[in-house]
């Protein structure tokens, strides 16, 4: 996969309300799967799913907390205040999706 297929990869995975209610809820606090279906009111298949798609793109990450995973947010795009969504993509991709495309 080239640079502009894992750019457009995963702008289309930021393209899903799920998946950016997790970022949204994982900026607050990193959580377990079952926390994040509380917080979403979401089904596991569902969230288990969404974090998946996110963990690809590596936006989310997870450490080991006793028998739970708990999801974190890796990338620090979402910090980002001045740029445009496709230069924080872009910047993601180099930084974090190297040998990914």
């Amino acid at each position: 996969m080239n640079h502009i297929s894992y750019t457009h990869r995963c702008l289309n995975v930021l393209g899903n309300e799920l998946r950016l209610n997790i970022i949204g809820a994982l900026q607050c606090k990193s959580s377990s799967v079952r926390e994040l279906c509380v917080t979403l009111n979401k089904e596991q298949s569902a969230v288990s799913h969404a974090l998946q798609q996110l963990r690809h793109c590596n936006f989310v990450d997870f450490h080991k907390q006793g028998k739970e995973r708990e999801y974190y947010l890796k990338s620090k795009i979402f910090e980002q205040k001045n740029k445009s969504l496709i230069e924080m993509i872009e910047e993601h991709t180099e930084k974090y999706c190297k040998g990914k495309h």
